[in-house]
Order: structure tokens, then C-alpha cells, then sequence
């Protein structure tokens, strides 16, 4: 199977690899030496041999929206249903900074930088024992790009740079881009991208109740509520892969009901991101289990919160700048993620703005008494003296309103009293989806962490779509440099691009970041290789773990 380090294929790429190692702290097995007490993994016995068999329990949190990988954004969806696909290309779960192929076995890129020709592995087939082919590669993505109706597509803005794709040969598939891309490769290696059947879809229509792609991994039963049982599929194109017998993804919502799971070992794998543990979770762990493993890690996600941008009061920018003004940041990192976290503006890692620049922006400056004047002065101006009150859409999770609780404690400080609306996550997304809110903290999770990956998060609207820009942020020249940055070759040029694009989304207040997470996962002894954590959205295929006996 090919590895590409990302900086090897056009001189631009560089831009891609960069980013990937800058995003702070670093992705390692020890913990950020500034947090006392952070748990740290149990080193691995030498020259082990992999066995096969076994059935590995993993954590989750709630039942996915629907299936269908094209269609959904959460964590929650992909981290349960992507190991029953294959994208072209992933990141190697052995070294994130480095894309490798998954269903393509090598690919060619033409000179100018604009064409890229993939070869695939032969005698792939998915799980209904059809063949792959590449028009089954070439359907997967033009639908991605071009949804049919009734069918959203919330990457369509990360496939902006594809003009056209075309089948070569049964084998051979061919992506044209528009203009050269830094970030292609990494784009297209996100578990989202996942190829499907041309023939299952046609019969089917979508993939909201189904799962069936090229995948390690075949879903024998699901149970709403409770979980999710995948078999081994024999016929897995990656010889001697997976492992596993199989794998049971536990729906426990519950935080602390997740950690006596983990604890008694009835979980012997946490999941990512959220349905992972806290920082008090992994203190006890690390106290009473010495034997488990326990690793923080950057997760690619920010705590953020979304005004309806097109609903009053949201709409006057001066309301907007004042909620902004109103969030004490660094108390937020202590109160919410006991100090696992990273002050940051809207772009991650080094596309930031520097800590000691933005220590001095209003929003992020310390003591908060200026700002909370500020915010108040904005208030009144913008016909608000005594404030108002806020309606504030909230997600059924532990983390997430957690978050509300401290938003709105925060907003409370300037006048505006928040009433939470908390309501399942579905609910919760159709009702996002549909613009029907009018704020919503909430937590966004990158697959890498490039400005790129941004750019559903603020993409303007096709007709009545808007995509996973549901606060409706309406900013032509945020979409101007959007469009300029992703068309950057010069890597000075385009990181000149990315800061004035991160302070005109901080002087708008249209989606205020609060602050950066990290995140912490853990695993019982018996489990072996889980491959390095990238993010919420690393390793999911599971192809490689097993159980030692």
C-alpha cells in the first residue's frame, strides 16, 4: 500500500503537512507535561504477535442521526459506522501527518498539479459480495458534490477545487481539480468520504437505514438505545485483516454510567472525543486502575456558540460583539475541562493567531471588567440598556450543557438571561438544520486541522441550503477569503490570507470560538494496537486492533 507524506506530491502540499504537526500540544503518548496528574499509557510488551479473534466493546454517546455517511457531520455517526467503509485515501492510523491509500493502491498527480489519476486494489467487494469498481468511486463522489434532491451534502463545500471526475477503467478513476489544492488529499481522507455501491444506492435511495460498504467490519445487529454489533467481513480486501471477530459499540449516554462501564471492564475501549472521559474520569482511573492505558490528546474541536445571524436581535452586530465580549475564556477552560484545553481564535494550531497577540484582542484579554462594559455599552446601543431575553438551544449531552450552564451564566453578567431548550441531539440538528433557534453553544470538530476544513462551518448557501452553516453567517468577505486562501500556492501568501480571514470572523461575531479542547481516551491492556489518535476522527476502521489473550 502507497505512503505519501503530504509535502511530496506538489510543493503547495506542504501547507497540509505543516498543519498537521502544528496543532498544539503535540500528538504523543505522553501527556502535556504542564497538567499534574495527567494520565499516561502503560507501556507495551515487545515483539508481540498479533491473534486473531475476540469481540472488543468501545464506548459510544447516542444513537447516530441516521447512516449515512454523506449526509451527517457528528462524531457520533462517523465513529460508528465508518469501519464498514473505505474511502480512496486515509490518514495512517500509525503516522496521522501522513496520508496513505485505503481502496486506492497508488495514484499519479500531473505535473500542473491539477489531476489526480488512482489506481485501485483489485478484488475489492463490498459486503453484498459485488464487485468495486471505479464508477462505483465516481458515483460516490458526484454525489457528494452534486446531491440528489432530497439529499444534503455538507461536504460539498470541502469538494469546492473538484471540477469533474471520470472513469478511466474499471480500476482507474480520475479527479480534475479547478485550481491546485494544499489540502486535497487530506480531504478526501476523511472517514466521511466513503465510497458506496452505485447499484445498492440506486436501489435503496440513501444510506440513512443501511450500512453496507468495502469495510472491515459488517453490521449484524443494531438496538437504538443500547448498541451496535459488527461482524468480521471474511471477504475484506486488506489480507489478514481485521483481527477482530468482531466489535459492539456500547450507547451509553450517561457520563457517569460510561465511566463504571470503562472501569468494571464491560468497555474495554473508550470511543473518541465525546463518548471518551474527563479529566475527573481519568484522575480516578489513574488512581484505582494503574494497569489501564489513559491518553490525552488534541481533539480538533472548539467550543464555540452560534447567534441565528439572520434573526433579531442576533442580526445587529453590536449584540453580537457584546455576547462575544461577555465569555471569560480562560475560566472556561478550568470551569468546563479542568485546564484541558488551549486558548485559540477561529483557525487551529499555527493558522491561529499567536496566544500573546491574542491575549490583547477584546474577548480573550484579561481582567474582563473592560470587556464587560464594553459588551454592556454595545448592549444599549443596540437598544438593549437592561438587556433581553435569549432562548438558547441546547444538546442532551453532559458536555454540552455543561456549556450552555456556563454561556449562559456568562451572558447573564451583561444582561442577557438565557432560557435552555434542551433537546435530543436529532431534534437538535433538524432543528439547526432548519434555522429554526436563536443561539446554540456548541462543540465543532475538524477531520484535520487545516483552514480548509473550516469552510462548511461559513460556506454561503445554495438556495435554501445552508449547509452546516446553520447561524446563517452571511459575509461576503469571509467567502471571498475563503475562496482566495484555498486558492493560495505560496505558503506566506496564504498564511496572510488565513489571518485576515480569522480577524474579520472575530470583528463580525458570527460563530465566537471560546476555547480549543483536548481529550482524553483509554484502554484496557488487553487491547493492542489502537493506532495513534487524530482527532475525533482518527482510526476508525479498527482494522488493525486486536485482543491479546
Amino acid at each position: 500500500m502507497k505512503t505519501i507524506k503530504l509535502l511530496t506530491i506538489v510543493s503547495c502540499l506542504t501547507l497540509l503537512a505543516l498543519s498537521l504537526m502544528s496543532c498544539a500540544p503535540a500528538i504523543t503518548d505522553s501527556p502535556p507535561k504542564a497538567k499534574t496528574g495527567d494520565p499516561t499509557p502503560s507501556s507495551k510488551p515487545i515483539a508481540e504477535q498479533p491473534t486473531y479473534g475476540g469481540i472488543l466493546s468501545v464506548s459510544c454517546v447516542g444513537d447516530p442521526i441516521s447512516f449515512d455517511l454523506h449526509q451527517e457531520t457528528a462524531s457520533k455517526v462517523e465513529n460508528v459506522v465508518s469501519l464498514a467503509y473505505n474511502g480512496l485515501t486515509q490518514f495512517d492510523p500509525k503516522s496521522p501527518e501522513d496520508v496513505i491509500g485505503d481502496l486506492a493502491k497508488s495514484w499519479t498527480v500531473s505535473q500542473d498539479g491539477l489531476t489526480y489519476t488512482f489506481q485501485l486494489n483489485e478484488n475489492v467487494k463490498f459486503q453484498d459480495g459485488s464487485p468495486l469498481s471505479a464508477q462505483d468511486v465516481k458515483v460516490s463522489y458526484d454525489r457528494l458534490i452534486n446531491p440528489p434532491k432530497n439529499v444534503s451534502s455538507p461536504r460539498r463545500v470541502d469538494l469546492m477545487s473538484l471540477d469533474r471526475i471520470d472513469v478511466v477503467d474499471k480500476n482507474s478513476v480520475r479527479f480534475t481539480l479547478k485550481y491546485v489544492s494544499s489540502t486535497f488529499l487530506g480531504i478526501i481522507s476523511s472517514g466521511f468520504m466513503a465510497i458506496y455501491s452505485e447499484s445498492f444506492l440506486d436501489k435503496k435511495g440513501d444510506m440513512k437505514k443501511d450500512v453496507m460498504g468495502t469495510g472491515p467490519y459488517k453490521l449484524k445487529a443494531y438496538y437504538p438505545g443500547t448498541s451496535l454489533e459488527y461482524v468480521k467481513f471474511t471477504d475484506y480486501f486488506v489480507r489478514g485483516r481485521p483481527y477482530l471477530d468482531g466489535m459492539t459499540f456500547y450507547n451509553i449516554q450517561d457520563a457517569g454510567t460510561r465511566l463504571a462501564a470503562f472501569r468494571t471492564g464491560r468497555v474495554k475501549l473508550t470511543g473518541p472525543g465525546p463518548s471518551g472521559l474527563t479529566a475527573a474520569d481519568a484522575d480516578i482511573i489513574r488512581k484505582t486502575l494503574p494497569q489501564v492505558s489513559l491518553l490525552s490528546y488534541p481533539s480538533f474541536s472548539h467550543s464555540n456558540f452560534l447567534p441565528h445571524n439572520q434573526r433579531k436581535p442576533w442580526d445587529d452586530i453590536r449584540v453580537r460583539r457584546a455576547a462575544h465580549l461577555a465569555i471569560d475564556r480562560q475560566r472556561a477552560i478550568e470551569v468546563l475541562d479542568q485546564g484541558y484545553g488551549e486558548l485559540g481564535s477561529h483557525m487551529p494550531g499555527k493558522w491561529g493567531i499567536p496566544k500573546d497577540e491574542l491575549l490583547k484582542i477584546p474577548g480573550w484579554r484579561q481582567p474582563k471588567d473592560q470587556d464587560i462594559a464594553d459588551a454592556k455599552r454595545l448592549l444599549g446601543e443596540a437598544g438593549f440598556p437592561e438587556g433581553f431575553a435569549a432562548k438558547m438551544l441546547v444538546n442532551a449531552d453532559k458536555q454540552f450543557e455543561d456549556l450552555a450552564v456556563y454561556v449562559a451564566d456568562q451572558f447573564a453578567k451583561i444582561g442577557i438571561k438565557a432560557q435552555l431548550d434542551i433537546r435530543d441531539f436529532a431534534v437538535r440538528t433538524d432543528l439547526l438544520r432548519r434555522g429554526n433557534f436563536e443561539i446554540h453553544p456548541r462543540i465543532a470538530s475538524l477531520s484535520f486541522p487545516d483552514p480548509e476544513n473550516l469552510a462548511r462551518y461559513w460556506a454561503a448557501p445554495v438556495g435554501d441550503d445552508w449547509g452546516t452553516n446553520w447561524q446563517r453567517a452571511a459575509d461576503e468577505k469571509i467567502w471571498e477569503l475563503f475562496g482566495k486562501q484555498a486558492r493560495a500556492i505560496d505558503p506566506a501568501e496564504r498564511a496572510k490570507i488565513v489571518r485576515e480571514l480569522d480577524l474579520r470572523m472575530i470583528d463580525q461575531a458570527m460563530m465566537p470560538v471560546i476555547y480549543w479542547r483536548n481529550a482524553i481516551m483509554g484502554w484496557w491492556p488487553e487491547v493492542r494496537d489502537r493506532g495513534k489518535v487524530f482527532g475525533y476522527f482518527s482510526f476508525q476502521k479498527y482494522q488493525n486492533i486486536w485482543l491479546a489473550k
